[in-house]
């Protein structure tokens, strides 16, 4: 039974980015409903990004931060900004951790 959900898990989450990016490529058409869909495919792309940090999966949940922020209802200029700081918070995460000294063994 646990293999089970394991499969249909790792099913769904294949499955999330391509339905995200797939109703944000036709959200335009929406005319007046474009804002609502926009707000459903950033809402969708915060769930999975809460799921992604509980189950320790960083890359999708970055991945889905990216989404969240191009599909929310920010202006544009808002929206770089944000991407630029949060390249800047984890390019310095990376090199915090890269150059964490460890302690040497007492001889």
């Amino acid at each position: 039974m646990l293999q089970i959900v394991k499969i249909v898990t790792k099913i769904m989450k294949w499955i999330a980015i391509p339905v995200l990016l797939i109703a944000a490529l036709f959200s335009c058409f929406a005319a007046s409903y474009e804002p609502l869909l926009d707000f459903l495919v950033c809402l969708g792309a915060i769930l999975f990004i809460q799921r992604s940090v509980w189950l320790k999966e960083y890359c999708w949940g970055a991945g889905m931060v990216a989404v969240a922020v191009v599909f929310s209802p920010l202006f544009l200029a808002t929206k770089v900004f944000l991407v630029m700081g949060l390249a800047c918070i984890a390019s310095f995460v990376a090199l915090f951790a890269a150059f964490r000294t460890t302690p040497v063994a007492a001889l």
